[in-house]
C-alpha cells in the first residue's frame, strides 16, 4: 500500500514536472502584464492555480492521451496514404453501450470531473456561471477523447457524458459551499472592477492552463519522461511498473 501511495506521487510530480517548460513562460508573461494594469497576482491565486494545473495532468495521465511521438511515427497505423484509419471497433456512438459490463467506469469518470467543477468557479468567478463550467467540463473531455482516436484507446461517448456531468456535480457542490468558501475564495479569485482591463492572457487563464496541461504530456511526458521514470521506478521496486 505504502509503494502504491509512493508510486503514484512520484508519478503525478513527474507529470506537472512535464509543464513546467510551458508553465514558467506563460507565468512569466501574464506577471508582465498584470503589472501593466497594477494587479498583482495573489500566492494563494499562484498557488492553487499550480494545483489545478497538477489536477490537470492527472486527469490527462488516467484518460491516457497520445504524445507526438505517436503522431510522427504513426505507432497505431492510423495515418494512411488514403488518409486517416479510425478502427470502427474504437469508437462507440452509443450512450451507455458498456453499462452491462459494470458501472465502476462510469463512476470513475464522474469522480474525475468533480474537482474540475469545483475549482473553476472557485479560482475564476464567472465559472460560477453554470453553462461556462460545463462547456468547459465538455470541451476538456472532447478533446481528450477526440486525441484518443490517435492512440489506439476507445473514444467513447459516454465517457464525454460521465465527464460532463461529473464537472456539473462539482458545480453544484461548490455553490453548495460558496458561503463558507468566500473570503478564501475573495483571496484567490481575480479581482477587477474593470474586465476589459484584465489582459488577455489573465482573461483566459483556465483555458491556457488546460493547453499547458495537454502540452506537457503530449510534448515532454509521453514521449521523454515517461519511459525514464518507469526505469527510475524499477530500479526503486522490484515487479512491474505501469505508468
Amino acid at each position: 500500500m505504502i509503494i502504491t501511495i509512493l508510486m503514484f506521487i512520484i508519478v503525478s510530480i513527474t507529470c506537472f514536472i512535464s509543464t513546467l517548460p510551458f508553465l514558467i513562460p506563460y507565468q512569466i508573461l501574464l506577471t508582465s502584464q498584470s503589472k501593466k494594469i497594477n494587479y498583482k497576482l495573489s500566492i494563494e491565486h499562484i498557488v492553487i492555480v499550480y494545483i489545478f494545473v497538477y489536477y490537470l495532468t492527472g486527469v490527462l495521465n488516467f484518460t491516457g492521451i497520445p504524445s507526438i511521438r505517436d503522431i510522427v511515427h504513426n505507432s497505431f497505423g492510423i495515418i494512411t496514404p488514403m488518409g486517416l484509419n479510425f478502427p470502427p471497433d474504437e469508437i462507440n456512438l452509443i450512450p451507455f453501450y458498456w453499462i452491462t459490463e459494470g458501472v465502476r467506469p462510469y463512476i470513475e469518470n464522474i469522480l474525475l470531473f468533480i474537482p474540475l467543477g469545483s475549482m473553476l468557479p472557485f479560482i475564476w468567478k464567472k465559472y460560477e456561471v453554470l453553462w461556462k463550467t460545463a462547456l468547459s467540463g465538455i470541451t476538456l473531455s472532447l478533446i481528450i477523447e477526440l486525441s484518443q482516436l490517435f492512440n489506439g484507446r476507445i473514444t467513447d461517448i459516454d465517457d464525454l457524458l460521465m465527464n460532463t456531468l461529473g464537472a456539473l456535480i462539482g458545480w453544484v457542490i461548490f455553490r453548495l459551499l460558496k458561503e463558507h468558501l468566500s473570503k478564501l475564495q475573495d483571496k484567490v479569485s481575480v479581482q477587477s472592477t474593470n474586465i476589459e482591463k484584465i489582459p488577455l492572457l489573465l482573461r483566459g487563464e483556465a483555458c491556457y492552463y488546460m493547453v499547458i496541461a495537454f502540452a506537457g504530456m503530449f510534448f515532454v511526458f509521453y514521449p521523454f519522461l515517461r519511459s525514464l521514470l518507469s526505469q527510475f521506478l524499477r530500479s526503486l521496486f522490484t515487479g512491474p511498473i505501469f505508468i
